[in-house]
């Protein structure tokens, strides 16, 4: 049937199809006219109304109907190893030399490790790799997978990433709590494994969880909670601000970034509230996340099966984004919300299957 076909349909209680669209064009009239209004520089305009776009990659779904789900997903992983080996070249003269990972300004200004596909891939690839493992269908290609995992994870200690190092560690710990759940001797064998390359790569991986340590110490959490206040004291002193916001392309002095001149926040939310203000902002969440709710609603419906590696792989990113990074305003963004629609396809096709 063709709600199948539509990430937007399926529970009426939430966002259809024809209010993303309406709320993509909501954010291409309103926060443009008072940009523009405003004064804000077109060089600007664009560099928000992009990654906007971005926000709205489900749309686009129906578009690659006929591209089998595993293309899109491996594609998505490929990028990020891609971005990973980017990154290895940049620091290729510190590469095996971890005592000097996070020291000083960073070498690649790009930020490509911060990228969420980059994170993704090395979920994916654990996730699966470990389950090939565990099923015994192909042991060596899953440990394989596991080996490429390695390639995402050390780009993101490169750049001292510790949110995305962390959520490779809580992925880890849950999805061996699950194993202990359903088959309660498998995890043992995989803490053994994790135990011998905790003890033979300790001489760098405690290097690296120290200078981790040293980094939270000396910047704590960025300013996050100062740029919010930032944020909100621009919008508390003009109530048509606070609710239209300043329009894209605005600029604000960013505690964050130690007090410069930018026109980004570290929070997707922050930075919707500050261009869009509340109207906007609600209208812009509802619309571009509704795939995101009823993928997270349709998997814990389904008892955690058969998709865990694969909602575990996109949430994290796509926590890290929202809250904590600016990687929000990329095409790799866009690609995780994209995956996060395949995944509710996936479980519509299944209940579809299952009612019919």
């Amino acid at each position: 049937s063709s709600h199948i076909l539509d990430p937007f349909l399926g529970l009426s209680y939430f966002s259809p199809k024809n209010f993303s669209i309406f709320a993509l064009g909501y954010g291409l009239t309103l926060p443009i006219l008072i940009g523009l209004v405003v004064g804000h520089s077109a060089k600007d305009l664009v560099r928000d109304i992009i990654p906007f776009v971005f926000l709205f990659m489900p749309l686009f779904l129906g578009w690659i109907t006929n591209i089998r789900p595993k293309i899109v997903i491996g594609s998505v992983a490929l990028i990020g190893i891609i971005f990973s080996l980017r990154t290895f070249y940049v620091y290729r003269d510190i590469l095996f030399m971890p005592s000097l990972w996070g020291q000083g300004p960073p070498t690649d200004l790009l930020y490509l490790a911060n990228s969420p596909e980059v994170l993704f891939s090395c979920l994916v690839c654990l996730g699966y790799g470990g389950k090939m493992m565990v099923e015994r269908a192909s042991r060596l290609k899953g440990f394989m997978l596991i080996l490429i995992s390695f390639i995402p994870l050390v780009a993101m200690a490169l750049m001292m990433q510790r949110a995305g190092i962390g959520a490779v560690i809580i992925y880890i710990l849950l999805a061996l709590i699950f194993l202990l759940y359903t088959r309660p001797k498998i995890p043992i064998y995989f803490m053994i494994g994790i135990c011998a390359m905790l003890a033979l790569g300790w001489p760098y991986i405690g290097i690296v969880f120290q200078t981790l340590w040293q980094k939270t110490e000396l910047v704590g959490l960025n300013a996050r909670a100062e740029e919010w206040r930032a944020v909100m004291q621009i919008l508390s002193q003009n109530p048509v601000a606070l609710f239209l916001g300043i329009g894209w392309g605005g600029q604000f002095e960013n505690p964050a970034v130690g007090g410069l001149t930018v026109n980004y926040t570290h929070s997707l939310i922050s930075s919707l509230l500050l261009k869009t203000g509340i109207l906007g902002t609600l209208i812009i969440l509802l619309g571009c996340f509704s795939p995101v709710v009823k993928g997270g609603i349709a998997f814990l419906t389904d008892r955690f099966s058969r998709d865990f590696i694969l909602m575990g792989a996109v949430i994290f990113p796509f926590m890290i984004s929202v809250f904590l990074y600016a990687s929000y305003k990329s095409l790799g963004f866009g690609l995780i919300l994209l995956v996060f629609s395949i995944f509710l396809n996936r479980k519509l096709e299944k209940n579809d299957k299952a009612v019919s």
